[in-house]
């Protein structure tokens, strides 16, 4: 499509100077591309509005009806100005709903400054291609061999009497593209009968096209077969209400649940990091094993708890590793709803995709869990849009990922990320319990929304089944716990107990080594036994009594301790004397035998200490002897700090009390623009529009060109060809073509 048709320059500036103030501080709003940086006039602000990248930004926000619309502007802009009036019958609109959506989708247009006084703007013409809507050039830009068909009549009459192969090759041009290939210079069959009666004009020695009228006139005048005012429809089933609640409320719980075997874990021993940053597989792997889950699925938590700022990347003095975090303290307090929503609110927020984990990037590396490689600046966007499409449905749709990225791609044609992105999503708010059973729940849907965290929690803590404190402990030293326990009876469950299945009700098992845990963590045998009955319906089975009794005897005979150095002495009585002396009472001295000492202080620390007090210490080898000593190597643990993930970039765009001052100032400079009689400097954003326009128009310019010397000279010039930051153009003067690069010419005007 010819670029003839498109409105120039110059009837954008004068389409900003009508506009008010307000229309002015409101496009600025909806494109906040153009007001950065600061445009000095009108002027500039156009040639920035009319700019390729600056209108393909702007198209990423459109629906696919109104693309579709601009499609129709873009094709009958060939025969002029473009009406409103004239868009209803092209896009087929002929109820009062649909004449409205159309009216509401050209005023967008040119509310955005893609339409202008009827005509696009150039660079929408070049984004949306030389075929817009799938429609060909019009037949005056073409070199002609028949009498072109141009009217439904005309085209009915020819094709009465057609053979079936030229309907074929006329229904594929008209859906689109308009132009086929051939096979030889010389068409035949269907081909050729069409040529013959000015059906399809050829176009290149082995291509032919159908021109616009006659792609419109196939059909019957619209500019779309199918226009797509509405959504598509989803054929979804319906999950009950109490299924979805049920569904989400047990995924909520246990998400909260695993995130919080991680932080314990990681807080008693760092996972350690891979040294190009993540976890490595093989730890990826054990801690899948501890959680009872799939390596992908604990990929997705650990990615979970990083979102929220539970866990990050830190230094043990020796290595990187992953720790939990200050806040995950305060976290693991919080009530099960609270904790489950700063989760989903840091995920809704995040830029990180965990299921790209395992998968590599473009030079064949691994991306590993918390690593770099998973930021992508449209995925919390896309989280956003997909809560909003099922928001959208009727309570308790379920929808399927290709229903979901159908309408995704209706809302924004030119900014649709894959289908497996959004399964991805989908499956991401299902293990969150944003949703149950497919649908959205009530919590899900008040993340959706917007609401604030303590709406979204109190959401989900109406879901949320009535915690139980009692359990029923069974013969085979089995309990069942008929609901959700407590955090009290959780807690002690996890201590004494191990977890044989997990359900509408939890199943756990007592044996030694759960018995046995639970009295490391200083739990007596007699107190044990009374919290157990206490939270028993039934009285306590006599094995279980047997089990903790016998445990306990055995248990603690044997005594483990830590000690960083030791000394042996000749003697009892300088052993007495050591532990006597005031100036080792900070060494933390303790006898072990008649002639052997340990302490918590290292052995450096233990030469200092006994050379200070007068004795002659020496230091031991691992076989006895005596050794030299050197200066002790005195090991300190260094924290590195904190390695924020970088989150979703939020640009803080301009109040509305800055741009009206800064369309004041736009107005200022384009009054002191126009009483200008030279030839003023222009950015290289309007240097550029100006230039395409005239080379597209074949029209004359004069530019300030920049010479090697640093001179300023004027030409008169007509421009070739803009592209790779160079112009073509002939010296109209000098009668010679010359090449430019654009940031040589300082100004173009007409």
């Amino acid at each position: 499509m010819s670029v003839a048709g498109a409105a120039r320059l110059a009837d954008v500036v004068a389409e900003l100077a009508r506009r008010s103030d307000t229309e002015l501080v409101g496009l600025l709003r909806d494109r906040p591309d153009l007001p950065v940086p600061t445009p000095a006039h009108l002027s500039a602000l156009a040639a920035r509005a009319v700019s390729r990248p600056s209108v393909e930004r702007a198209l990423l926000g459109l629906d696919q009806h109104t693309l579709e619309v601009a499609e129709a502007v873009c094709a009958l802009s060939a025969f002029g100005p473009v009406a409103v009036t004239r868009l209803g019958p092209a896009m087929g609109a002929h109820d009062p709903e649909h004449l409205r959506l159309v009216e509401e989708a050209y005023a967008d247009l040119t509310r955005l400054l893609l339409v202008v006084d009827g005509r696009p703007v150039g660079a929408l013409q070049e984004a949306l291609g030389p075929y817009p809507a799938r429609l060909g050039p019009p037949a005056a830009e073409l070199e002609t061999s028949r009498d072109p068909v141009l009217t439904r009549e005309r085209l009915a009459e020819v094709m009465a009497d057609a053979p079936p192969a030229a309907h074929r090759v006329l229904e594929a041009l008209v859906a689109g593209p308009p132009v086929g290939v051939t096979s030889g210079t010389d068409p035949s069959g269907g081909t050729r009968w069409l040529l013959d009666r000015g059906v399809l004009q050829p176009l290149g020695t082995h291509q032919v096209v159908l021109p616009l009228e006659t792609g419109l006139a196939a059909r019957e005048g619209r500019t779309h077969p199918e226009p797509h005012p509405h959504p598509p429809s989803v054929a979804a089933p319906t999950r009950p209400a109490p299924v979805v609640a049920a569904e989400s409320s047990r995924a909520a719980e246990e998400v909260v649940r695993l995130v919080g075997l991680v932080l314990r874990q990681w807080s008693l021993e760092p996972a350690p990091a891979l040294r190009s940053g993540g976890l490595g597989v093989r730890e990826l792997r054990r801690l899948a094993t501890g959680l009872e889950v799939t390596a992908e699925h604990a990929a997705t938590v650990v990615e979970l708890a990083a979102m929220a700022g539970l866990v990050a990347p830190d230094d043990d003095g020796e290595r990187p590793v992953f720790v939990a975090t200050a806040a995950a303290a305060d976290w693991s307090e919080d009530e099960l709803a609270d904790r489950w929503t700063v989760l989903v609110e840091g995920w809704a927020r995040s830029p990180r995709m965990p299921w790209l984990v395992g998968t590599r990037d473009e030079r064949g590396t691994l991306r590993a869990a918390l690593g770099p490689g998973l930021e992508r600046g449209w995925a919390a966007r896309l989280r956003r849009r997909c809560l909003a499409v099922l928001a959208d449905l009727a309570p308790g749709t379920a929808p399927a990922a290709a229903d979901v990225h159908a309408a995704l791609h209706w809302q924004a044609p030119r900014a649709t990320p894959p289908e497996s992105s959004v399964a991805a999503v989908l499956a991401e708010a299902e293990l969150l319990g944003i949703t149950g059973a497919g649908a959205l729940g009530s919590a899900g849907r008040a993340l959706a929304v917007g609401a604030a965290p303590p709406e979204v929690a109190a959401a989900l803590a109406a879901d949320l089944p009535e915690p139980v404190d009692e359990i029923l402990v069974q013969g085979d030293l089995t309990a069942v716990v008929p609901g959700r326990p407590t955090r009290e009876l959780a807690g002690l469950l996890e201590q004494v107990s191990d977890v044989e299945s997990r359900g509408a009700a939890l199943t756990v098992r007592f044996t030694a080594e759960s018995v046995r845990r639970a009295l490391d963590a200083g739990h007596e045998a007699g107190a044990l036994l009374k919290r157990l009955a206490a939270v028993s319906r039934t009285p306590l089975p006599q094995a279980l009594e047997y089990l903790v009794t016998d445990a306990a005897r055995r248990h603690g005979r044997l005594r483990v301790g830590g000690a960083a150095g030791y000394v042996r002495t000749p003697d009892e009585a300088t052993t007495r004397a050591l532990l006597a002396d005031p100036r080792l009472a900070g060494l933390g001295l303790r006898e072990l035998a008649p002639t052997v000492l340990v302490s918590v202080a290292p052995p450096g620390e233990l030469l200092d200490a006994l050379r200070a007090s007068g004795a002659a210490p020496v230091l031991e080898g691992p076989a006895g002897a005596a050794v030299e000593a050197r200066a002790p190597l005195r090991r300190t643990l260094r924290t590195a700090e904190r390695v924020r993930r970088a989150g979703e970039v939020t640009v803080q765009g301009p109040d509305d009390a800055a741009l009206e001052r800064l369309v004041a100032r736009m107005r200022a400079g384009q009054d002191r623009l126009d009483q200008r009689s030279d030839l003023p400097a222009t950015d290289p954003v309007h240097t550029v529009a100006a230039l395409r326009e005239a080379a597209s128009a074949g029209s004359p310019v004069r530019v300030v060109v920049v010479g090697a010397s640093g001179r300023p000279e004027q030409r008169r010039v007509r421009p070739l060809s803009v592209e790779g930051g160079r112009v073509r153009m002939l010296d109209l003067d000098r009668e010679a073509e010359l090449v430019v690069a654009v940031h040589r010419i300082n100004a173009v005007g007409d």
